[in-house]
């Protein structure tokens, strides 16, 4: 991706992220929101960073183990670390879908086609969501809410497992979509697309991936739970479990609002179930959602942004 592009996408982000920001603050006292924000305790910083890391650190093994279970053996770690990181500086659109960039990158370094690994960055989004089901069914039981949209998510997922594994149908159907016209001509797409979705989506790298992208999303979990304390809410077990289950479930609704980020989806149901689940005000929970938003997707763009550049400016030395 050529620098003016990637400078446009990330103009767009933080255009509609500013509006995000603009809308809370409308939203809130601003006089008390700057108080909720002052209030704040740095010295929790480092260990909401710490958290987040190792969401990062986390998810970077499962994308590397990813690697080796499609056939790409000859990408060492520190370029997987930075094909991983570089997806970052996409993270603003619909999806994240935008991460299919580290297969471009991919391509770059060792000429796996666009069409094979684009799986690994569905197999990781799918796992993703799996891993937010799982946390946020944590609270059904003590909340009871929400509980229809996660049944019909988590299904919708096991749905698209089971199809994938039964090749004999999936290839009997992308040979008939060859014969058509128009749709023919991506044929061998498709094929490449499935080969390698079959592969990642048996159930043993399944279940594994979605255990470590359990452990990796509980991490930014944590970090949220991290910031309610910094701003003064008195930690305990059942400030943790709460702030687990308001972060998967608006990380969900974030995702499945299709928005660049799930800006706006995310932030707003973010602040809403913090004052509903945990008795904090309107100005402490918008202050909180903003810090964690800042603390996770905006050090993630900023990150992803800066190793993007990096990598472009390795390749074009070697």
């Amino acid at each position: 991706m050529d620098t003016a592009s990637l400078t446009r996408r990330l103009g767009i982000g933080l255009v509609l992220g500013l509006a995000v920001v603009l809308g809370l603050g409308l939203l809130a006292d601003l006089p008390r929101l700057i108080a909720a924000l002052s209030r704040w305790q740095w010295s929790f910083l480092p260990l909401v960073v710490a958290a987040v890391l190792a969401n990062y650190g986390l998810r970077f093994l499962r994308w590397h183990y990813y690697l080796h279970v499609v056939g790409v053996h000859d990408v060492t770690s520190p370029v997987s670390l930075a094909i991983f990181l570089s997806g970052f500086a996409l993270t603003m659109t619909p999806g994240k879908l935008g991460e299919v960039l580290k297969s471009f990158l991919l391509r770059q370094v060792n000429e796996t086609p666009v069409s094979y690994s684009a799986s690994l960055v569905v197999a990781e989004r799918l796992t993703d969501v799996l891993a937010m089901v799982l946390l946020a069914a944590l609270g059904l039981g003590a909340f009871q809410a929400g509980w229809q949209a996660l049944l019909i998510v988590s299904l919708c997922c096991l749905a698209l497992i089971v199809v994938v594994q039964q090749r004999e149908l999936c290839l009997h159907l992308l040979d008939v979509a060859g014969r058509l016209p128009w749709v023919g001509r991506f044929a061998g797409l498709a094929r490449n697309l499935y080969e390698s979705s079959y592969l990642l989506l048996q159930w043993r790298p399944l279940l594994a991936a979605t255990l470590v992208a359990v452990l990796a999303w509980f991490g930014e979990c944590l970090a949220f739970y991290l910031v309610l304390v910094g701003l003064g809410t008195p930690g305990a077990f059942s400030l943790l479990f709460q702030a687990t289950f308001i972060y998967a479930t608006a990380s969900l609704l974030g995702a499945l609002s299709f928005l660049p980020g799930g800006l706006g989806a995310t932030e707003g149901s973010m602040a809403l179930m913090l004052t509903q689940l945990t008795g904090l005000t309107r100005d402490p929970a918008i202050a909180a959602t903003l810090l964690i938003r800042f603390a996770t997707l905006w050090f993630a763009v900023l990150l992803g942004v800066f190793s993007l550049l990096f990598f472009q400016r390795r390749l074009a030395t070697t």
